[in-house]
């Protein structure tokens, strides 16, 4: 039902061209559907140049002429034999009359045109007793899908009737078929020429362009990706290769492609079937599903057909055309089970769609099949190219749905991944707002600790030894006032720590200045400053800062008890560590010297320090967590007095 519809359709879109065009030259054409036809008992190959050269005698009066339809067709063995295929020609010939008013004189002149005609063989017309087209090139595969246009200018005068004559010879058995003639003006007859021209030729091979454009890229896609498992992008491609080569045939032109008969027919067998095997294990690939039996079957019988057809066997293929398409349909059978079997799992439309245009294959290719016999009429369309680009673009179609689906899946994965790293960041947000609290929290809780030590071991140290002084002598005299200023300066001093500094040490030492000026005036000593600029210490925070200051205030506290001295130097200056003498280079650092005028101070060996003594020892342990060197030493000479204390400072702190 649906092909004769379509053929319905197609018979009134050509004659609605044919009408469109006669209402624009505004004379009617002559639409010639019955001819007279002859069969002779000679015949050549090759047409005589003129009707009047002929052997046949084709313009003798006593020929007796049999009227036919047109269409007309001679029926076609499935196999000849091959004492068929070397015998002569068979030859027919028509005979048309063109009524004078269809040749009124138009701007464009007039022509014939012949929708189609087909055999093995040569067919040749004749305007006027003159030869005004002939086919050439193949006998086999000759230009029987495009149709024949032809200028009668100098053949038919206007207003006069014309004689028409077609030669046809074919090989015995083989049969042949003529449509339908049209003469007339060019202005009438073009859109209909035009139009089956491209339903027949030019879309055909426009299409054919397209998807073979397609195949290449598929190619250049796999090129770059094998050995990823794309061997999909590479199916593609030979399957666009062997439609191309399987529907050739409709494609030749009058002068041909060049190739021997034999081959070029075996090209287009080797086409189908690689077509129709491509198709299955595409479809298997687009499925996810092998069937390894069925696959090796469908690839031995492509192979033995392919192999038993070789023309090195001297097999006659203009004998025996309909018998290899019937070999076509088993793979093409498989492919249909395939499919179905595909869209009844799937329940897609896509597979769905894919299963119907292979479904459909077989009654248009069982359509195409009875017009090479010429079982219906010669006039229709051959409907497999179009099969073929429909079944090619419903594999298009399953690849784009399921290339959408893919992005479909990967968008959702990229939500539920965003989702996923919003909800971790998040999550690290409040794990890293929770970890500066609790740095925080350490942060303070380090600070009471270093505060709580240092006021236990500067200011406590300072009350309990007062203390313990009192308790232990209450008569003996105690400078209460000297004990608590020492308390108070140790107070201020932990106190100044914790102002920044910023890495400047010079800072650090004027506030040390300020807080230790006024005891060591009242105590009758000078002090004398000869600081220079200092580059920055980058690790000189609070904690650092305080281990500076407190060594620097055991210093200061030991001249003022113990040295008897009367003036003091603080100096500053770059140094490094070793120093050059000592060879080799050195560690750049800054240096802080304090000097006085008492007596010599050698400090002793760290096992010779009495147990409660624990001024040198704090000051050695603090210089140590600071990376740093302290040492002392006094004046050579008899009259040598005084000592010099040197603290060396890193720029940089290691680990």
């Amino acid at each position: 039902m649906w092909l004769d519809l379509a053929r319905l359709a197609l018979r009134f879109l050509l004659a609605g061209a044919a009408a469109g065009g006669a209402a624009l030259a505004g004379v009617l054409p002559a639409h010639l559907v019955q001819a007279q036809a002859w069969n002779p008992a000679s015949g050549g190959w090759a047409p005589p140049p003129s009707l009047h050269e002929s052997p046949d005698a084709v313009l003798s009066s006593t020929i007796p002429w049999s009227t036919v339809d047109l269409p007309h067709a001679r029926a076609r063995s499935t196999v000849s034999t091959a004492a068929q295929a070397d015998a002569p020609p068979e030859v027919w010939w028509y005979r048309l009359r063109v009524p004078g008013e269809a040749l009124a004189a138009t701007p464009q002149g007039a022509r014939l045109y012949i929708p189609r005609w087909q055999t093995v063989g040569t067919v040749a017309v004749y305007a006027d007793g003159h030869l005004v087209w002939q086919s050439h090139g193949s006998r086999v595969w000759n230009s029987f899908n495009r149709p024949v246009w032809v200028d009668l200018a100098g053949h038919a005068a206007p207003g006069v009737p014309l004689e028409v004559h077609v030669r046809m010879a074919n090989l015995p058995g083989v049969g042949g078929a003529l449509s339908s003639v049209w003469a007339g003006p060019a202005e009438a007859l073009w859109p209909g020429w035009r139009l089956r021209s491209l339903l027949q030729t030019d879309l055909v091979a426009y299409l054919r362009g397209a998807y073979l454009v397609l195949g290449v890229f598929a190619l250049a896609v796999w090129l770059v990706r094998r050995g990823r498992g794309e061997a999909g992008y590479l199916l593609f491609f030979l399957l666009s290769v062997g439609h191309l080569l399987a529907t050739l045939f409709y494609l030749v032109d009058a002068e041909g492609f060049g190739v021997p008969d034999e081959w070029f027919s075996w090209l287009t067998l080797v086409g189908s079937l690689g077509s129709s095997a491509c198709s299955f294990f595409l479809l298997c690939r687009m499925q996810g599903r092998g069937y390894p039996r069925l696959a090796r079957a469908v690839v031995a019988y492509c192979g033995l057909v392919a192999l038993a057809a070789l023309p090195l066997w001297d097999l006659r293929h203009e004998a025996m055309l309909p018998l290899l398409r019937l070999a076509l349909f088993p793979p093409a059978l498989v492919v249909l089970c395939v499919a179905a079997l595909g869209a009844w799992r799937e329940r897609s439309w896509s597979s769905v769609l894919l299963a119907g245009a292979v479904a459909l294959s077989f009654p248009l290719a069982i359509h195409d099949l009875a017009m090479q016999r010429y079982r219906i009429s010669i006039e229709h369309i051959y409907l497999t190219p179009y099969v073929y680009m429909g079944v090619f673009t419903m594999f298009l179609l399953v690849g784009f749905t399921r290339y959408h689906r893919a992005l479909e899946v990967a968008e959702q994965a990229n939500a539920v991944q965003a989702e996923r790293l919003a909800a971790q960041e998040l999550q690290l947000r409040e794990t890293h707002e929770l970890l500066r609290a609790a740095e925080r929290e350490q942060t303070l809780l380090h600070e009471r600790q270093r505060l709580m030590r240092e006021m236990h071991d500067g200011v406590g140290s300072s009350l309990m030894s007062a203390l313990r002084l009192v308790e232990t002598a209450p008569a003996a005299p105690v400078d209460v006032a000297q004990v608590l200023r020492e308390c108070i300066d140790d107070l201020k001093i932990s106190i100044d720590s914790l102002e920044p500094v910023n890495a400047d040490l010079l800072a650090l030492l004027a506030g040390l200045r300020y807080r230790l000026g006024l005891r060591l005036e009242g105590a009758g000593l000078v002090m004398h400053w000869q600081v220079d600029d200092l580059p920055p210490l980058p690790w000189l925070d609070a904690q650092n800062a305080l281990h500076v200051l407190r060594i620097l205030q055991e210093i200061l506290t030991n001249i003022l008890k113990h040295s008897g001295a009367t003036e003091i130097v603080l100096s500053t200056a770059e140094a490094v560590w070793p120093p050059p003498e000592g060879g080799g280079d050195g560690t750049r650092g800054v240096q802080v010297c304090i000097r006085d005028n008492g007596r010599p101070f050698t400090p002793p060996a760290s096992e010779a320090l009495a147990p409660a003594r624990r001024g040198l020892p704090n000051v050695h342990s603090r210089a140590l967590v600071l990376g740093a060197h302290c040492t002392w030493s006094t004046s050579d000479g008899a009259q040598a007095q005084g000592s010099t204390f040197t603290l060396w400072l890193p720029l940089h702190k290691q680990g």
